[in-house]
């Protein structure tokens, strides 16, 4: 029969239960965090507990306590157990939580709580049980059985385990984290205490349990450690995970030097086992290098560079040291990283080697270029020598055609002089800024035109050059190089049997720059030729023209040069277009 009474020790358990509950709830928000999960279970345990034996005071018949007695065990037997595996995970031992060995945590709370809802039977949990009015309120009286002793103990255990873990855990955390830990334990004292005092009779009012009062003190400290230390956001097994888990060698040394933490990278690189060396002088840990440690001894913060080893086994460090500071901001030490920066330096050398040598080769071939031009340059004088002789001395008695000969002997004898000297401005050119100017590209193409008139003559070819084409920004002798290897390629290429060949040179401005065409109607290229055809010594259709295969090669490398684009639209058997496209000067852009 559910009768009820007034019971004032009701009153502080249910209001202590709702800050056990916002426990639960910040763990909630939490719950991707094992340890979260874990105390999310120790929370909503106490709360169960708490509130449960609230309800068996507030019962006043011996049934009703019974019934809110026997939900309780099921509460407070987990508890312990919930804390030590929240502490686990807390501490970052949470591996050894494996499914058959939380099974076996719980093995005993389990047969515990088989023995509380079959006590009738056997009596193994209560030997007697019954009621006791204290003043005007009635409570549950009993005396306990072997499975509440053995019970009790196993998980005085649990609790004395858990205590254990958090004490070696504060021996060798940072303050932060000990502050959280301390917080803990001192809740788990307020526990324990309200248990002792209970078993032993040590109560104010007789038969009255206070366990879980002793859960309601404990909510203080805990969420002093919750809200005050973030329990939940700064989680030490996190913390260590990470340093841990670094590349980078992490140091600890205290105010005096005194080395307080080595993460294991750090072990790896001074060959130290952290253990051996705690507490011990830096100097321990570097005593191949104690004028860093005396260069960098009372420096607080700073960064620059340790070297360990010798000859092909030197490895180099980037190094940074860094204040940490207590809660009122006073300085307690200093974090020494250290991290592996050999690869870059040794990509580094191998690009300043890399660069010398390209350095010299460029020289080299400077001088190569030089020396070619200067081999070029005699024979093309002593040609022009000769035929300006000719033409001075002996025009009267030359053929007309014969003195026309000459003339084109020296023309073109002059013509390559200029290429040879451009070509090695070409070549010495390092800013190209300091000879491109404006050109009138017009008079380029028909200067270029006019090297192959005689080819164009015989060969019955319609040369159309567009009058006052766009200027663009270039270099103008370069510029006559390309278009006279691209009038060159179409009259090779324009077609034996071509009854109207015809190559059209033509410009327009466009938003970007300026493009110009050179086209004809010749054999036309196959699309998968294409792209080969700028490469150095490519040729196509060789039965129909000869040559090397490099002026396509060379205008590329101008037009590159001059900031420009070049590329071709062809289809076989109906000829092709070749373009460059190159910046507009700034007149011309409007």
């Amino acid at each position: 029969m559910w009768v009820w009474q007034f019971n004032p020790y009701a009153i502080p358990l249910f209001v202590g239960s709702i800050p056990v509950i916002s426990f639960a709830l910040v763990a909630w928000r939490h719950r991707s965090n094992r340890a979260a999960r874990f105390f999310l279970a120790f929370a909503m345990g106490v709360a169960g507990f708490m509130l449960t034996y609230a309800l068996e005071l507030l019962s006043a018949t011996l049934p009703l306590m019974l019934f809110w007695l026997r939900l309780e065990y099921i509460f407070s037997l987990s508890i312990p157990v919930f804390w030590l595996m929240f502490i686990l995970a807390y501490t970052g031992r949470d591996s050894w939580l494996i499914p058959r060995r939380i099974a076996l945590l719980f093995a005993v709370p389990t047969l515990h709580l088989f023995a509380v809802w079959t006590n009738d039977y056997h009596g193994l949990n209560w030997a007697t049980v019954g009621t006791q009015t204290v003043g005007n309120i009635t409570l549950f009286a009993r005396t306990h059985g072997l499975m509440f002793y053995i019970g009790t103990a196993y998980l005085y255990g649990v609790i004395l385990a858990a205590t254990i873990v958090m004490a070696l855990f504060v021996a060798r955390s940072p303050s932060l984290y000990r502050g959280q830990i301390a917080s803990l334990i001192l809740g788990v004292i307020f526990f324990w205490l309200g248990s002792v005092l209970t078993i032993t009779g040590l109560t104010i009012v007789p038969e009255l349990d206070l366990t879980p009062f002793g859960a309601a003190l404990a909510c203080v400290p805990i969420a002093w450690s919750l809200f005050h230390y973030r329990l939940l956001d700064i989680v030490p097994a996190a913390h260590s995970a990470i340093v841990n888990n670094m590349a980078d060698a992490v140091i600890v040394i205290d105010s005096h030097n005194r080395l307080i933490a080595l993460n294991p990278a750090a072990e790896n690189l001074l060959d130290a086992r952290a253990a051996r060396f705690i507490g011990q002088p830096v100097e321990c840990i570097f005593a191949d290098n104690l004028d860093l440690v005396e260069r960098y001894r009372d420096v607080q913060e700073t960064q620059g560079e340790m070297v360990f080893g010798a000859g092909g086994d030197q490895r180099f460090y980037d190094l940074r040291i860094s204040p940490f500071h207590n809660r009122r901001g006073e300085t307690t030490g200093r974090i020494v990283v250290l991290r592996d920066v050999t690869r870059s330096r040794q990509a580094e050398a191998m690009i300043r080697r890399y660069a010398t040598e390209l350095e010299e080769r460029n020289n080299e071939l400077d001088a190569f270029g030089h020396t070619i031009a200067h081999d070029l340059k005699a024979p093309l004088a002593t040609i022009q020598g000769y035929a300006d002789i000719m033409l001075e001395f002996d025009s009267e008695n030359l053929n007309p055609q014969v003195h026309q000969y000459i003339q084109n002997i020296r023309r073109s004898s002059v013509k390559m002089m200029e290429m040879v000297n451009e070509l090695l401005q070409l070549a010495n050119v390092r800013e190209i800024g300091s000879v491109v100017t404006p050109v009138e590209m017009t008079s380029v193409a028909n200067a270029a035109a006019d090297r192959f008139q005689d080819e164009i003559k015989n060969r019955g070819i319609q040369m159309n050059i567009m009058p006052a084409m766009p200027p663009a920004l270039g270099h103008a002798l370069w510029l006559e190089e390309v278009f006279a290897n691209l009038i060159s390629n179409a009259i090779k290429y324009i077609g034996k049997d071509n009854p109207a060949p015809c190559i059209t040179i033509r410009g327009r401005k466009e938003a970007d720059g300026v493009i110009y065409e050179v086209q004809d109607n010749g054999l036309g290229i196959a699309p998968q030729d294409q792209e080969q055809l700028f490469k150095m010594f490519a040729r196509f259709h060789q039965g129909e023209a000869s040559g090397l295969g490099l002026g396509l090669s060379i205008c590329l490398r101008i037009v590159k040069r001059l900031n420009g684009r070049v590329g071709v639209e062809s289809r076989p058997g109906e000829g092709s277009t070749f373009w460059f496209k190159l910046p507009a000067p700034a007149e011309a852009a409007d």
